[in-house]
């Protein structure tokens, strides 16, 4: 297994949903040694294999919790029908839920952070919600800080 993967998820391209990958962006401007930064679109079953070939994974992702928008939330993946209150987390054909579901289910050990962040506006179109923009430095800063378990 290789060393710490941030996962991006999320599609440019329906405002909110893109700040998974504007996150990444931001965070692969000051990269840390022993860490890859991936984009992984919209296609979270292609991140099967991605996934399980680390260690360590955080991913990032517009997440529909139904709270305010803007709202950020750092859960597990055994958390994630706890914070995720619909099976339609964005845009996602095989969404962030059922990717969870399938790594248990095929026993990897990958030690998995989920930075959820609640969209506003997911529909077609280029750009973050302003409530989304003001939380990035936010989700930064919680992305960079370790890990409650």
């Amino acid at each position: 297994m290789s060393h710490t993967l941030i996962l991006s998820i999320g599609n440019l391209l329906r405002h909110d949903d893109g700040v998974g990958p504007t996150v990444l962006k931001l965070l692969s401007e000051y990269p840390k040694p022993n860490v890859d930064y991936v984009n992984g679109g919209t296609d979270g079953l292609a991140l099967i294999d991605l996934i399980s070939s680390y260690k360590k994974v955080t991913i990032i992702d517009a997440v529909n919790m139904q709270m305010p928008p803007g709202t950020i939330k750092r859960f597990k993946p055994k958390d994630a029908k706890i914070h995720v209150k619909s099976d339609v987390l964005s845009t996602h054909g095989f969404g962030l839920v059922e990717v969870l579901d399938l790594l248990v289910q095929l026993g990897v050990e990958t030690e998995i952070d989920i930075i959820g962040i609640q969209p506003k506006d997911i529909s077609l179109g280029e750009g973050l919600s302003d409530c989304i923009r003001d939380c990035l430095n936010d989700v930064i800063t919680l992305i960079a800080a370790p890990a409650q378990s």
